[in-house]
């Protein structure tokens, strides 16, 4: 193994065990479950007892996150939360690894690619996702191992690396339906860098597993009124009649209700341009202000670059997340972060050349000013990656309380699915009820919500009810969650 070599396995060792040690602190400094997880920590509990059967009457047609938790449980006897965050510790370290295997295909030395892994472990949106019980790092690490994968196979095109780029895609798949877009669509950048005839042949290589794949799951014995649960999402995406339904509902909206009879043929375009503008401001802000100034000065300081390999590649890898995004949002008119990661990283990889070309040569030239600002920028951006500044414990606490000092066979309701997620984990005597609306608290004898400054909806209402508070818990925001004794009327 040449010197150049033995320095990347050591960098990506040390990369792999800092990206651990992130998420086990990440993890322990965690308050709460999130709301997501609560789902998914449900349906692996329900397929370790009933079986894969069961989890029809969960609404939810991509459950492999879930039973890859519960077997996780099975084999170690941890706790189904502790282990849906093993999962996730072990998926950042292979999607981080991953990373830097691709920032070692673009960048000319290992000095750069050890900048790049410092930017890759401080990225503070990746970090904020280090602490939550969400699928999505599972599509993060295998999506990006396949782009490697198809990286290595353009280069030295084998049924090997063929298989290796379809295993990583359908397993990304499976984590997330998105990635069906990626796998249709990656394949046909060949057609771009190769001769029609040879990028054809190429593309079937690329494909032969998942049309076997296909075609056995057509022959087995998954039934048929399964498939439309099991594919709705992706079929809601790629369904125009539903897309253009719902996007003239909503324009119809805007210009009955908003716009005048001089603007109101212009409302198809203020929605697509408003949820377009609204996707990049997503995108930049979570990019984070700092990455941004560094990559700034780094176009200023007007440095000459070789050509970058693969950069139309990764470009195009960004063009489809892109068309991901677009789909989501024209279904679901809203975009939260954690679906632009995969665009985001492909932002960075492209930023990458020019940002660890400026450190590198700030380092050898032991120029101090560009050291010390990005240092603070990385330092400031995994300080708050590991530091919880807004605690959300006393929802958990007061959940616990409740479970354990409330009589035997007392009703409890509930409108917060953390507080009945951890009430009923600790053993209650009582019986607990999630209701999306409390108007009806009368038939319950205690009532537990969660209390912030801005649901003042929420405060008058409890200021109309027959009620009186007997445990509460806040944190230094303000925000309180209290158990409630109720009144009868009588």
């Amino acid at each position: 193994m040449i010197p150049s070599q033995i320095n990347i396995v050591k960098i990506r060792f040390f990369t792999a065990v800092i990206s651990l040690l992130i998420s086990s602190i990440v993890f322990y400094n965690a308050d709460i479950i999130n709301r997501d997880g609560i789902l998914y920590i449900n349906i692996a509990s329900t397929y370790t007892q009933k079986g894969l059967t069961s989890l029809q009457y969960f609404h939810f047609g991509w459950p492999f996150f879930s039973i890859v938790i519960a077997h996780i449980h099975q084999i170690t006897q941890l706790s189904f939360e502790t282990s849906a965050n093993v999962l996730n510790i072990v998926l950042f370290a292979i999607f981080t690894d991953t990373l830097l295997r691709i920032s070692n295909k673009i960048l000319p030395n290992y000095r750069q690619v050890a900048v790049a892994a410092l930017f890759f472990l401080c990225f503070l949106t990746l970090n904020y996702y280090r602490s939550l019980v969400v699928r999505d790092p599972g599509y993060w690490a295998f999506c990006s191992l396949a782009l490697y994968q198809f990286i290595l196979y353009i280069e030295k095109p084998t049924i090997q690396k063929a298989t290796l780029w379809q295993l990583s895609m359908i397993v990304a798949i499976l984590f997330r339906v998105d990635g069906v877009v990626i796998l249709l669509g990656l394949p046909l950048y060949l057609f771009a860098i190769r001769p029609p005839k040879q990028a054809l042949k190429q593309s079937l290589q690329l494909f032969y597993l998942v049309i076997f794949a296909l075609l056995v799951a057509m022959l087995s014995s998954i039934e048929q009124s399964s498939l439309p649960l099991i594919f709705s999402r992706f079929y809601l995406y790629t369904n125009p009649d539903y897309v253009l339904t719902k996007f003239n509902f909503n324009t119809e909206l805007i210009e009955t209700q908003i716009l005048n009879q001089y603007s109101a043929k212009y409302s198809a375009l203020i929605l697509s341009s408003g949820l377009i503008v609204m996707l990049v401001y997503k995108l930049f802000k979570a990019l984070t202000l700092g990455y941004i100034a560094i990559y700034i000065y780094s176009w200023w300081n007007k440095t000459a670059l070789k050509s970058t390999p693969y950069r139309s590649l990764i470009a195009y890898f960004l063009i489809l997340n892109i068309i991901i995004l677009v789909g989501f949002i024209f279904t679901s008119y809203f975009i939260s972060r954690r679906y632009t990661v995969l665009a985001l990283i492909s932002l960075l990889l492209l930023m990458l050349p020019r940002i660890c070309d400026t450190v590198e040569k700030a380092w050898l030239s032991k120029h101090k000013p560009i050291l010390v600002i990005v240092g603070i920028i990385l330092s400031v951006s995994l300080a708050n990656s590991l530091i919880n500044s807004n605690s959300k414990l006393y929802i958990k606490d007061v959940a616990i309380w409740a479970s354990n000092n409330l009589p035997v066979k007392s009703a409890v309701i509930t409108n917060d699915k953390i507080v009945k997620y951890y009430f009923e984990n600790h053993q209650p005597v009582a019986k607990i009820s999630l209701k999306s609306k409390i108007d009806a608290y009368q038939n319950y004898d205690y009532l537990i919500v969660v209390e912030k400054d801005r649901h003042k909806v929420l405060k008058q209402q409890l200021d109309a009810m027959n009620i009186k508070a007997v445990f509460k818990l806040k944190n230094k925001h303000g925000d309180n969650a209290t158990v409630y004794a109720i009144h009868s009327e009588g």
